[in-house]
């Protein structure tokens, strides 16, 4: 739920009497509302959501009952004229999502009367800490996926299909269960599978090779992430240490996953990890990243972010070893943040990677 009190502090670090908000998740966050349109958010705590035609009935719908919808017909002049009324000087703007014609136009609109300062990711810290609904969405959003997959992964059984043919019958499973992909799905085997973020092909998936499945789904706009790593025939030492790498440096940064923490701390534990075994050139990204209404939000867990852990977080754990011309291991859970430490959302275990050992 919004945290309306978080918001009116950062406007008052500001001296800002107002922001106004561009990106679709922050505008559902704050509204409920799922279209188009801006939201304006005062420094009293008022909400107000401008929508054209198109969208007014369905924000009336929509939007939570405290929020005040203004139907508008000229965007940036409805909306400078609606601003005019409330006698404000200084308004923050979302910086990262506010184009530049948008913001030459409302600065444009305001005639110099209003000064227009950026704000980056104004609400993402906000949104960061998800209450009890928004877990429950997520936890819906992983049990779907987890599903899916794994009955997409019995048709390996039958008959070794395609690597994108795979990916459509996750799809198909989702939509069966009324849900759909929270990012675009990733089924890679054999050398593919050392590409950390590579495009299912046409490619047969051979029995005996290495698959790397990376997958989400959604439910209410919360969505999910997880990647498993699995070996389809006999593995051989190279692959089995290569897991074992892996996955014992996940466990390690889970295990010190706290309020308190620095995310760069936990990027640090797994990488030297990684590196000690041998392998530290081949993990080529950060740690992980927060999971909500976006796939990729904050917080972010690498190695330049000294920011701390905080009660109620969601965040992905995904170190990876990917040695091009031979295979690529990822392992990817989600964690929420508790008082004493972490609990691993995500129900897929991965501590074997043979696939008759998934569960």
């Amino acid at each position: 739920m919004f945290n309306v009190s978080d918001m009116i502090s950062r406007l008052i670090d500001k001296k800002a009497d107002g922001i106004l908000i561009k990106k679709p998740s922050n505008i559902f966050y704050m509204t409920g509302f799922s279209g188009e349109g801006y939201v304006y958010f005062t420094s009293e705590g008022q909400i107000i959501l401008y929508a054209d035609g198109r969208y007014s009935e369905r924000a009336s719908k929509e939007c939570f009952a405290h929020v005040k919808i203004v139907r508008i017909k000229e965007i940036y002049k409805d909306i400078a004229a609606d601003i005019f009324k409330r006698n404000i000087k200084v308004i923050m703007f979302e910086s990262d999502y506010i184009t530049c014609g948008e913001y030459a136009s409302l600065k444009e609109k305001f005639k110099s009367k209003i000064k227009l300062i950026p704000a980056r990711d104004a609400a993402l810290k906000i949104r960061s800490i998800k209450d009890e609904g928004e877990l429950n969405y997520i936890l819906e959003a992983v049990s779907i996926a987890e599903k899916s997959m794994l009955d997409a992964l019995k048709t390996l059984k039958k008959t070794f299909c395609a690597e994108n043919d795979l990916a459509i019958i996750y799809k198909k499973n989702l939509l069966e269960r009324r849900s759909e992909e929270s990012f675009e799905t990733i089924i890679l085997s054999g050398r593919n599978s050392s590409l950390p973020h590579g495009v299912p092909s046409d490619k047969r998936i051979d029995k005996k090779s290495v698959l790397l499945c990376d997958f989400g789904a959604e439910r209410n706009g919360y969505k999910s992430d997880e990647t498993l790593t699995v070996h389809l025939g006999n593995p051989d030492g190279r692959f089995l240490d290569v897991y074992d790498t892996v996955y014992s440096a996940q466990q390690k940064a889970i295990s010190k996953i706290k309020p308190g923490v620095k995310f760069s701390c936990l990027d640090k534990i797994a990488r030297d990890y990684i590196d000690k075994r041998g392998y530290g050139k081949y993990f080529t990204h950060s740690l992980g990243h927060g999971v909500g209404l976006d796939i990729h939000e904050y917080p972010y867990i690498g190695k330049k972010n000294g920011d701390t852990v905080k009660e109620g977080m969601v965040f992905t754990v995904e170190p990876g070893v990917y040695i091009e011309g031979e295979f690529g291991v990822r392992i990817e859970d989600m964690c929420y943040v508790e008082k004493e430490g972490a609990r691993v959302i995500t129900n897929i275990k991965k501590n074997q990677c043979k696939i008759e050992d998934l569960a």
